[in-house]
C-alpha cells in the first residue's frame, strides 16, 4: 500500500541536534536546561542544528510520489514550537504542509489517526518517520507504517 500521508519527527530525524552549552556544541541537555535554552534563544533555538539530508531526500521522494507531508514533533513550550517551525522553514521550505507539535510522545500516533480519519485515509496509508523506537512500535501497533530513521540513513 502506498503512503498517502507521511509524518516526520524533527529531533534526531529531520535535524541533527547541536546546541551551544557552556561554549561547546553538544547533542542535548536535560529537560530543565532545554526549557531555559528555548527561553533564551526563543525561535532561534535550532540555529545550530543541521538537516539530516537522507531523511529530507526520503521526504522529497514521498512527496514526488504523491504523499502529503507533515512534521509532527513533541515540544514542551511555545518557544520550542516556534523554533521548530523556523528550522523547517529554513532548511526545507515548502516541503511540508504543516508543522504539528504535541506535548507528549504518545499523542503523535493519535494525531496521525485523527488527520487520517478527517481525510478519509486508511491508517495503513500513513507513515511515521521517527527516531524513538517506542513511538515507531506504537505506530505499527495502530496500523500505521512505522519507519525508524536508521532504516533511511542506513539505506535498509
Amino acid at each position: 500500500m502506498s503512503t498517502k500521508l507521511a509524518f516526520f519527527d524533527i529531533d534526531g530525524t529531520l535535524s541533527a541536534p547541536y546546541y551551544p552549552v557552556n561554549g561547546i556544541l553538544q547533542a542535548g541537555m536535560t529537560d530543565e536546561q532545554w526549557i531555559a535554552f528555548c527561553r533564551e534563544y526563543r525561535e532561534d533555538a535550532y540555529r545550530y542544528c543541521k538537516p539530516v539530508m537522507p531523511v529530507i531526500r526520503y521526504a522529497q521522494a514521498l512527496r514526488d510520489g504523491g504523499a502529503q507531508l507533515y512534521v509532527i514533533s513533541t515540544s514542551q513550550t511555545e518557544e520550542e514550537d516556534r523554533s521548530k517551525e523556523r528550522f523547517i522553514g529554513r532548511v526545507c521550505p515548502d516541503l511540508f504542509r504543516e508543522v504539528i507539535t504535541v506535548r507528549t510522545d504518545r499523542e503523535k500516533t493519535d494525531k496521525i489517526l485523527e488527520i487520517a480519519a478527517a481525510q478519509g485515509t486508511n491508517p495503513a496509508e500513513c507513515e511515521l518517520v521517527e527516531d524513538t523506537y517506542s513511538i515507531v512500535l506504537d505506530a505499527i501497533e495502530k496500523g500505521i507504517k512505522g519507519t525508524h530513521v536508521a532504516q533511511i540513513v542506513c539505506d535498509l
